[in-house]
């Protein structure tokens, strides 16, 4: 360790390491890049020992034996090599070693990574699936091409899935593409366009929101109140007013909890809300407003309570309690 942190350090010459057994050696070399920039890896690259891992990880990951490639994946993780030997795992039969590539190629972004990453949302394993989920968020704008382009899926759960990631990359460019399925025939698509919608903001997006705020799928509707409630766009405080009485208890929790976020148009409303005719909406407000300790409840440190019931404030007094 004193060794390779000299190195680190950029020391002039490349001191000679000691013999270790190999989980000995994969030990200090895995501490030592633990939080190392470029520059200390190329460093690093440069030692004997460094390169003899490196070596081996790639023979392992072209082992007839499977639990030998996923250790190759793993090991050339930690060493932040395997340019050439980990991509061909992205297709491997197993969903171990394919879900390892795929956490690999979070730190290698390339156009051809990506547009595997992609297909593989559609993998049979769920373990593939999420793995290549993150993989792109960390990716990140690399990853945008290929997203855009699994958009033409027919499939409506595989467009479903590239539209969540679209919506956690918050590019600009993934917004025409995604308002294209606006008016797609399923209900999942439809939330997930909404949620592309709700991470892009700008005028186009409150105004796609709010068309959604009537659409026949109450999973739909509940992520376009969610939408402008973070937003923060308090001008649509009337129309989440609206959904206060709306059929599906998940579209009045949404639209509750978007006024609540809206700060003082919100609360209004929801004040307003609980005089309503409406039971639902009545409800949905005191639920709301208790919640935040601003409704018709308990006030912070009052005890005092009005509405549905007695709100019981217990405070500590000298060892005692005081009702």
């Amino acid at each position: 360790m004193q060794t390779l942190a000299r190195v680190l350090a950029g020391a002039p010459d490349r001191p000679a390491l000691a013999r270790l057994p190999l989980d000995k050696a994969i030990e200090v070399v895995a501490e030592a890049t633990r939080s190392v920039d470029d520059a200390g890896r190329a460093r690093l690259a440069e030692l004997p020992v460094y390169a003899a891992l490196t070596e081996r990880a790639a023979r392992w990951c072209t082992s007839t034996r499977w639990h030998r490639r996923l250790k190759g994946v793993r090991l050339l993780v930690i060493l932040g090599a395997g340019q050439d030997a980990v991509p061909p795992l992205l297709e491997d039969p197993r969903a171990e070693v394919r879900s390892a590539a795929a956490a690999w190629a979070a730190n290698q972004p390339s156009p051809q990574i990506a547009t595997r990453l992609v297909r593989m949302l559609s993998d049979e394993a769920l373990a593939c699936r999420l793995t290549a989920h993150r993989t792109l968020v960390r990716m990140g704008l690399h990853a945008v091409p290929a997203i855009i382009s699994h958009m033409t899926e027919e499939s409506p759960a595989s467009l479903a899935t590239a539209l969540l990631v679209a919506s956690r990359v918050h590019d600009s460019s993934l917004m025409g593409p995604a308002l294209a399925h606006r008016n797609h025939s399923d209900p999942e698509v439809r939330a997930a366009v909404a949620q592309v919608i709700a991470s892009g903001g700008g005028t186009d997006g409150v105004e796609g929101l709010e068309g959604f705020l009537t659409d026949p799928a109450p999973a739909v509707r509940a992520t376009a109140a969610a939408g402008l409630g973070g937003l923060g766009h308090w001008p649509s405080s009337p129309l989440l007013a609206e959904l206060l009485g709306d059929p599906a208890w998940e579209v009045r929790r949404a639209a509750g909890l978007a006024l609540d976020r809206l700060g003082g148009p919100g609360q209004l409303y929801l004040q307003r809300a609980l005089h309503s005719t409406d039971r639902f909406a009545q409800d949905m407000a005191r639920q709301v407003l208790d919640r935040g300790g601003t409704g018709t409840g308990t006030e912070s440190g009052t005890g005092t309570g009005t509405g549905t019931g007695t709100t019981l404030a217990v405070f500590a007094t000298n060892g005692k309690e005081r009702r």
